[in-house]
């Protein structure tokens, strides 16, 4: 990475800006990819311009403290730089959206707002041509905070990058894998944690091909592959068989927690969240490691490579994913501080350290 600062004359730019995010990037740095990352908004808000977005947006756009940003010196017909909404303005809008949408991918982002910019520069003018509101992911009850650092924007950029690339491959509605993927987005921007919980399954079984009749066994033999060692097997079994009859629940409306009325009733919310969190922790950790390699992927490209990775012995399938998410180290969270993150008193070793590293 390097440091950088300032946009080029004559080009077009687009950045996410992320308002009170959680980090502790410090300088400005350039990703491998090109994109930049700044903690300072790296262009002027003009008396216009903050007219044009109002005095609130005005003012949360400047207190944003990362700036994700692209920019393209080329690409457009000659005398058409003033143009907006062509196929490269979208794209580079594309390409920072998807990078923050994998940074959630590897971890439980802490912000306010986030908010899509992009225009151009011209005789020295930053012209703003697009500003909207991002879609917001959320955070499961129970997460712990997450401070962000350049690594993990670095593998967003790749992970993103990678993305995209099989997105050429594979275009359009029947790619599973790409319905995996936006069925993992949308749970990631549930509210309820039932709803993510339905969806983060869902985003799994896009992984694991499930016969009709036979869904509910091969979710559980299937996944207990991917979430956690051998030796845990019949304790992961066990939490998987819960978590797909939770599924099961919300699916048809039931209240989410009926599956585990044997629990303690003073447990069973605490459950439920713990559940949620860690089918958010293993499907997230399955397409991370999907997308991040290609020799995995090709299992991966179409229904018939996907049946048949899944009839390969379970020693195969362990061995040639590695390992992706062990479960059964996610502890349960019995308190929570007024933003439903896991109260300070049941926070791991070392965590107020780090984030009073990354807040100095």
């Amino acid at each position: 990475m390097r440091e950088t600062a300032v946009f080029p004359e004559n080009c077009k730019f687009a950045a996410i800006a992320l308002q009170n995010i959680r980090t502790d990037v410090r300088a400005s740095v350039t990703l491998r990819d090109g994109t930049i990352a700044l903690t300072k908004m790296p262009f002027p808000l003009d008396n216009h311009w903050r007219l044009w977005l109002g005095s609130m947006q005005s003012s949360n756009l400047e207190n944003c403290n990362l700036f994700l940003v692209r920019v393209a010196t080329s690409g457009w017909p000659d005398g058409q730089l003033a143009n907006f909404g062509g196929n490269l303005d979208s794209e580079q809008m594309n390409v920072v959206g998807g990078l923050f949408a994998f940074l959630r991918i590897i971890g439980a982002v802490e912000y306010t707002n986030a908010f899509i910019v992009a225009g151009h520069v011209e005789n020295g003018q930053h012209e703003i041509r697009h500003f909207s509101t991002t879609q917001r992911f959320e955070r499961t009850r129970g997460a712990l905070p997450w401070v962000v650092q350049a690594a993990d924007l670095e593998e967003a950029a790749q992970l993103s990058r990678a993305y995209r690339g099989l997105l050429q491959r594979f275009p359009g509605e029947r790619w599973r894998f790409g319905r995996g993927c936006h069925a993992l987005k949308v749970a990631l921007e549930q509210h309820y944690a039932s709803d993510r919980l339905h969806g983060f399954v869902r985003a799994l079984e896009a992984l694991i091909l499930p016969e009709k009749g036979n869904t509910e066994k091969q979710f559980v033999s299937r996944c207990k592959l991917l979430a956690g060692p051998v030796a845990a097997e019949a304790k992961v079994g066990s939490i998987l068989q819960e978590i797909y009859k939770m599924r099961c629940d919300v699916e048809h409306v039931h209240d989410w927690d009926r599956s585990i009325v044997s629990r303690p009733p003073a447990e069973r919310e605490h459950i439920a969240y713990l559940r949620t969190r860690q089918m958010e922790g293993l499907a997230s950790a399955a397409y991370r490691k999907i997308i991040s390699d290609p020799a995995l992927q090709v299992n991966f490209y179409d229904d018939a490579a996907l049946r048949a990775f899944w009839q390969r012995s379970d020693i195969d399938v362990r061995s040639t994913f590695g390992d992706v998410y062990d479960i059964t180290r996610l502890g349960m969270v019995r308190k929570y501080d007024d933003d439903g993150r896991a109260h300070p008193s049941e926070w791991p070793r070392g965590l107020l350290e780090q984030l009073s590293r990354a807040a100095s």
